[in-house]
């Protein structure tokens, strides 16, 4: 880059000779502006903003002394070399006290002379550039490192690690701090992102860390100077709010209400997020605080419902979503049975909201696992499966109670059966036999005739099927048949029902004509097939 000078003379002769008298390029400057005074001097200060000016002594108006005098105390940054005919101790003393790094005279001044002013200055400038540069990368480098000292102390404080001597330093650090202070009265916080779990689930390392470091920022930009936030483990954030012993207890106790009511709006908006906080009381000491949290993780288990209810024995969580219960969405998805999957969903529902006390924690549970096998399902059948995570983003944050949970779920579930839908028939068949075999996948449990679906389709029922038979290699009615064997080998081998109760799920109104027919399709009776594949 190009240091920029300005020349400041009444001669035109001069300024002429300045301009003419080096490769001004060549030397790393450009004389991009002249002024034949101070006060136009002045003027293209302001507007070019330059590196270095040659000012001539002797001049109307506002003299060399006075410019020199006013750029050193309003623009420190730009460097002067003094010029004039006359070699005076008044001007060489007076330029060089405000702040001109040379004297020149006109009369013996040569390209030589200016070149080695110019190294002069460029020497300086460059010198000062650096140190401006390194001041800077100290000052962003403690910025950002200061809040991460204090969240890595307090952190290491809540958990109580480290030795006497370092659990002493962390404390001592806090002193010089406007929070955690002895003379300050304290409460600690824990923030509970209650849809942690799906969200962990949805998201790379990478995009977590970035999630977290940004709810961390922001939490930061609201408490500001009156404490300190530190991320903890498994969504959970410590929160410590100091503030002066002259403040009342009500007055400190609204002031934290206050606190925790923006940062729940806080996450709700810019997040999608919602939070559980628990709080301690007032206290004056961080040698306790490590105490403090430990009984707050006690009350973020109570209300989040970590009780023997929730638990099998041993302390082992309970899956919301049995291993049973996924063989049959499975297979549901498979064979696109939308009134399966409603039924299946329903109840893994009724089962979180059993437990009123743990709902919160069980909907979100049972919402991540059942996100994740839509995931699965879509990826097995080559479908891309990020429309479903930005469903559920789309979503209300967390249900409240066992109808919204079921709402969210068949929502989700009932676009993924329809995708499904769309890849197992759309690319195979035309148009009017992909419908008629998506209205049998949805109603061939109560009866599904040739008759009704043309007349939905709006076509005649021959011209149905002719299509049905050109397309798939079978009627109509043997389609049907053997999709209800397909869905009752599906439900033998995740052991949904007993034998006596699929033949009705699969829509067969006599028990011994299903017998007959299985066996026509699979080759053996149910019974055998059940005591081969049902696991």
């Amino acid at each position: 880059m190009l240091l920029k000078v300005i020349a400041v003379d009444d001669e035109l002769l001069v300024r002429n000779h300045l301009r003419s008298i080096i490769d001004w390029e060549q030397c790393g400057f450009t004389l991009c502006a002249e002024a034949g005074d101070g006060l136009e001097a002045l003027q293209l200060v302001r507007e070019i903003n330059p590196h270095l000016m040659i000012v001539d002594m002797n001049m109307p108006g506002m003299d060399g002394i006075e410019l020199i005098r006013h750029l050193s105390e309003r623009y420190p940054q730009i460097r002067i070399i003094a010029l004039s005919s006359y070699d005076s101790y008044d001007y060489v003393r007076g330029s060089l006290h405000f702040g001109a790094m040379d004297y020149l005279l006109k009369h013996r001044l040569s390209a030589d002379t200016l070149i080695h002013v110019l190294e002069k200055v460029k020497a300086k400038l460059q010198v000062e550039h650096k140190q401006h540069n390194d001041r800077q990368r100290e000052r962003l480098k403690w910025e950002a490192a200061g809040p991460a000292v204090s969240q890595s102390y307090l952190k290491e404080l809540l958990i109580g690690a480290g030795t006497t001597a370092e659990q002493n330093k962390y404390h001592e650090y806090f002193k010089d701090l406007p929070y955690g202070r002895d003379d300050q009265v304290h409460v600690l916080l824990l923030m509970k992102l209650v849809n942690f779990d799906v969200l962990h689930m949805r998201m790379n390392e990478q995009e977590l860390t970035l999630f977290i470091r940004s709810v961390t920022d922001m939490s930061l930009q609201i408490i500001a100077e009156a404490g300190c936030v530190v991320y903890l483990e498994r969504g959970s954030f410590g929160v410590l709010l100091s503030r002066e012993n002259e403040r009342s207890e009500n007055d400190l106790l609204q002031w934290i209400e206050a606190k925790k009511a923006r940062l729940g709006k806080s996450l709700e908006l810019y997040f999608n997020s919602a939070a559980l906080f628990v709080q301690t009381g007032m206290f004056r000491s961080l040698t306790s605080v490590s105490a403090q949290y430990a009984s707050l993780q006690l009350k973020l288990d109570e209300l989040q419902g970590y009780t023997p209810k929730a638990l099998r024995a041993g302390g082992i969580p309970v899956s919301y979503v049995s291993i049973s219960q996924e063989k049959e969405l499975l297979a549901a998805a498979e064979a696109c049975d939308t009134e399966e999957m409603s039924r299946i969903i329903r109840a893994i529902a009724k089962t979180c909201a059993a437990d009123e006390v743990a709902f919160s924690r069980g909907s979100t549970r049972a919402s991540a696992e059942l996100i994740q096998l839509a995931v699965k399902i879509a990826q097995k059948a080559g479908l891309d499966s990020e429309w479903i995570f930005q469903e559920m983003k789309a979503s209300p944050i967390a249900p409240k109670n066992a109808m919204e949970l079921e709402r969210d779920l068949q929502l989700l579930f009932g676009k993924l059966l329809a995708e499904l839908r769309l890849v197992q028939t759309s690319v195979r068949y035309s148009r009017y036999v992909a419908q008629a075999i998506q209205r049998i996948q949805q109603n061939y449990r109560h009866g599904v005739t040739l008759e009704e679906t043309a007349d939905q389709l709006t076509i005649t029922p021959s011209y149905l099927s002719r299509l049905f038979k050109e397309e798939t290699e079978t009627t109509f009615t043997e389609y049907l048949t053997s999709y209800r064997i397909e869905r009752s080998t599906q439900l033998i081998r995740t052991r949904a029902c007993s034998i006596k109760e699929i033949y009705q799920k699969v829509g067969f109104n006599s028990y011994s004509y299903f017998i007959k027919v299985f066996k026509e399709h699979i080759g053996e009776t149910p019974h055998v097939y059940a005591s081969k594949y049902g696991k």
